[in-house]
């Protein structure tokens, strides 16, 4: 009997998710009582390939092709195929302890009122700069960030998975973890740890990352009352105070740390400036996309 169906959504990172399915493969859990769904969306790599190579052979795996829809669109065609009580989540960059899922099932079974588990994601701090990307998560986060999340799965068919709808692959995960914890109680459980080494990213890339904040107006208008309870008392104020200000200034301060490593620490300060640069010049286009979605979204 399947009792976990571990959930992967992977685009064009044949190398990472690798690596992922081998720290899932020598889980400390009965093999017989897991599955393995990993969803290939869209990749024009040897992704596929590769995972078919090394993976696709072995009992209860699962390797899926799908058009390219997003991380949210590739997790629900994962649940949707998936036979286990309990939904665990991760990313392709990750690396799973190998007493993750194991812990995840004890939990789950030892309290059945649980419906959703957050666990704890560490990173490599001394490999952090200002130009890669990770994800620490040692205390919890309201929005019980995907890359290290489990589900009942009887709950997540019921709440209708991850909305699709989102502009950007963000603020998906926020909206069910709020949905959630309004059907009953989620937890915290540092010993359900992922690894998220930090992964250097395009300044070209960053650059343009601002554009994901539209979908803070999405989020808003689906449940007000949530929003206000578990991030701001608007769209605007995260947008425009938290990040412009707050989590720039505290950003720019990290970057000046690498004084010592010129070329990063010039790097990290354009980085700041042309997100700056970048906000001011979306504000037209937040205004618009903040009356669409408050007229499709508010009744």
């Amino acid at each position: 009997m399947i009792e976990v169906s571990v959930i992967i959504p992977t685009h064009n990172r044949e190398d990472l998710v690798v690596d992922l399915a081998a720290s899932i493969l020598h889980q400390e859990f009965d093999a017989s009582k897991f599955e393995v769904i990993i969803v290939c969306d869209g990749c024009v790599d040897n992704t596929v390939h590769i995972l078919n190579d090394k993976f696709g052979n072995l009992p209860n795996w699962t390797i899926i092709e799908t058009q390219q829809a997003g991380p949210a669109k590739a997790r629900n065609t994962g649940a949707n195929k998936a036979k286990g009580k309990y939904f665990a989540f991760t990313d392709d960059d990750c690396l799973a302890d190998k007493d993750w899922l194991l812990n995840i099932y004890q939990t789950f079974e030892e309290d059945k009122n649980i419906l959703g588990i957050e666990g704890l994601t560490y990173t490599d701090k001394k490999n952090v700069t200002p130009l890669t990307h990770q994800i620490e998560n040692l205390n919890g986060n309201p929005a019980l960030p995907t890359c290290n999340a489990a589900f009942r799965a009887d709950i997540f068919k019921e709440l209708g998975g991850f909305d699709e709808s989102f502009p950007f692959a963000h603020n998906e995960d926020a909206d069910f973890a709020w949905r959630l914890k309004e059907k009953g109680k989620v937890v915290f459980l540092s010993s359900m740890k992922i690894y998220h080494p930090p992964r250097q990213e395009k300044l070209s890339k960053l650059k343009k990352r601002m554009k994901i904040l539209e979908s803070e107006f999405p989020l808003y208008y689906k449940n007000k009352q949530l929003y206000k309870k578990h991030r701001n008392t608007s769209p605007w104020r995260t947008i425009y105070v938290e990040v412009f200000l707050y989590h720039q200034v505290l950003f720019l301060k990290h970057v000046l740390g690498f004084f010592k490593r010129p070329k990063v620490c010039i790097q990290g300060v354009a980085l700041v400036f042309s997100w700056w640069i970048n906000l001011v010049t979306l504000f037209p286009s937040f205004l618009r996309k903040n009356q669409y979605y408050k007229k499709t979204l508010s009744s």
